[in-house]
């Protein structure tokens, strides 16, 4: 039910954001009432996932769960660089081949290419956590990406509606693209931008193995991430001293130094994008006219769903005044307010079983989006 609601808040939202900018306002009242009809009657698709897509999911699975592949040929790499490439090209043809099997398995299907690629993306995190713990990035990583999910779901259900009922909202005159054709692009992008950030930190986290120490002063690398690696050489110092609460808020600072690097470097082109623009602009519509109670991104749920989990999961919302994710500097301050957030929840013995149980049905795809 809740599900439903937000749907139709996003439609009349956006319905609104759209022709505030227009000024159709005639145009407004006939579709808000056309779409309010339609919403009446309409049920989210809660049905089980079959045996054959589960199937198919175990095996995406255990391709995200390969790490030792992902180390082929790595330690004969000359210098940490070429490592780093080499994890980079390893994690990339994995990608390769989800994409590939995503795309015979579903007939082409593009909505389903995506939400598969992002299942593999989740899964990923959860072999990387599981297998590289003292590298915190993964751990919020994992929720964040799964709240992408949700907000790709959303988009789908919202163009399902749209489109199965002939509702065409023009959102660009210029090109004709209406909000069925944005919608789709939209999540085509943000998975590029997912899969860009998991070969990136996927292969941060796995050269971790040669030691933090070694790679603080590697040139190549950003200064965020520099510092990432010299203060997670510093948690692993107080971790074997003893101190394990010093290790922890130590992990999170390199998580955050990480996460820095991740949103400058690696997703600010993204978000640098026409489409990812207008889509951070109406974002930060959403957030400012629903005082922060409905956004379509940058809130995390620390939990498996949170339609599902709301009552037993934690909400991390976004920082005041962090609402244009266009911005670098804001879409940080969000990640660093989810890494002390989720830091803080797992220094409770409760919350941090609730964190880990999480975690693995995210990892298994299981009451997921």
């Amino acid at each position: 039910m809740k599900r439903f609601r937000l749907i139709s808040v996003f439609i009349f939202s956006l319905l609104i954001f759209t022709n505030c900018k227009k000024e159709t306002k005639n145009k407004l009242t006939t579709q808000q009432a056309h779409v309010a009809q339609l919403l009446a009657d309409y049920k989210i698709d809660t049905s089980e996932i079959s045996p054959r897509d589960r199937n198919f999911l175990n095996e995406i699975r255990v391709i995200a769960n390969d790490v030792d592949g992902l180390y082929k040929d790595v330690d004969a790499q000359p210098n940490y660089k070429a490592k780093y490439d080499k994890l980079k090209e390893n994690m990339t043809n994995y990608i390769a081949l989800v994409t590939q099997k995503a795309t015979d398995f579903y007939n082409g299907s593009a909505t389903h290419i995506v939400l598969t690629r992002n299942s593999f993306v989740v899964m990923s995190y959860d072999a990387l956590q599981r297998r590289v713990p003292e590298f915190y990035w993964t751990k919020l990583g994992l929720f964040a990406a799964n709240e992408v999910r949700a907000s790709v779901v959303l988009s789908y259900h919202v163009k399902h509606l749209l489109e199965t009922n002939n509702i065409h909202i023009v959102l660009d005159p210029s090109t004709g693209d209406d909000m069925a054709q944005t919608l789709l692009q939209s999540t085509q992008t943000l998975i590029v931008g997912q899969l860009n950030v998991l070969t990136d930190i996927g292969s941060l986290a796995l050269l971790n193995k040669y030691g933090a120490g070694n790679l603080k002063n590697e040139t190549w690398l950003t200064p965020e991430a520099q510092n990432g690696y010299r203060i997670q050489e510093e948690a692993e110092n107080v971790l074997a001293s003893g101190n394990l609460s010093g290790y922890q808020d130590l992990q999170t600072e390199a998580a955050i130094e990480f996460g820095a690097h991740e949103q400058v470097y690696i997703l600010q082109p993204l978000w640098d994008d026409g489409l990812m623009t207008q889509l951070a602009l109406f974002n930060q519509f959403l957030v400012q006219t629903t005082q922060g109670n409905i956004t379509f991104f940058g809130d995390i749920f620390v939990g498996t769903n949170k339609y599902t989990d709301a009552p037993k999961g934690e909400f991390i919302k976004i920082p005041a005044g962090a609402d244009n994710l266009q911005i670098a500097t804001n879409r940080v301050s969000i990640a660093r307010n989810g890494f002390h957030h989720l830091n803080n929840m797992r220094k409770d013995f409760n919350k941090s079983v609730w964190i880990d149980y999480s975690q693995a049905r995210i990892g298994y795809h299981y009451g997921v989006y």
